[in-house]
């Protein structure tokens, strides 16, 4: 999954997380930062979503930027900063959608996940005809030596961590929304 699809998904997580934790939002007195719905939420963020976003770059660091800047001019700090922020977002999505949950606003909070979905795959529209090669960036822009999506390493590993993160999603999920009610 390129980088921002990855985006919109750290903050899609966030949105459902807080619903699935509404009622231990509505419930609790304690701040939002306090409570087990975010702490479980972080937790995955920082070992579902991130691990992802790494895997993507370290392995196919030029498509998942979508070929705009070449990752071997990156430094390794200013890539770190980058997942730092890939979980503060996820983390600020469930804030956001916590506070909408506690001021009784479900509908908007699922409007704004809705939402949120369908930016993420607006955004790698006008890359679209760039997520079917998969190359370095001097072989993309040079023309040679890129292979098809589906002819090399990248749609198994794509599988491999779309599955991840979607069991990982669904155990996050359930467990806040049965954790919650048994309250």
């Amino acid at each position: 999954m390129p980088l921002p699809p990855l985006l919109a998904f750290a903050v899609l997580t966030g949105l459902l997380a807080s619903l699935a934790a509404r009622h231990e939002l509505r419930m609790s007195p304690r701040p939002i930062v306090l409570t087990r719905g975010f702490v479980s939420y972080v937790s995955y963020a920082c070992l579902v979503v991130v691990p992802i976003s790494v895997y993507f770059y370290v392995f196919h660091g030029d498509w998942f930027l979508l070929y705009t800047i070449d990752v071997s001019r990156i430094p390794s700090a200013v890539a770190l900063v980058g997942f730092v922020v890939e979980a503060a977002l996820g983390a600020l999505g469930f804030l956001a959608g916590a506070l909408l949950v506690r001021n009784q606003r479900e509908v908007v909070t699922g409007g704004l996940a809705g939402a949120v979905l369908v930016a993420g795959g607006l955004a790698v529209l006008p890359f679209a005809d760039r997520l079917g090669r998969v190359g370095t960036h001097a072989q993309f822009h040079g023309q040679f030596g890129v292979v098809g999506y589906t002819d090399g390493a990248l749609l198994t590993g794509a599988l491999a961590m779309g599955g991840v993160a979607l069991v990982g999603l669904g155990v996050l999920l359930a467990r806040l929304w049965v954790t919650g009610r048994a309250r």
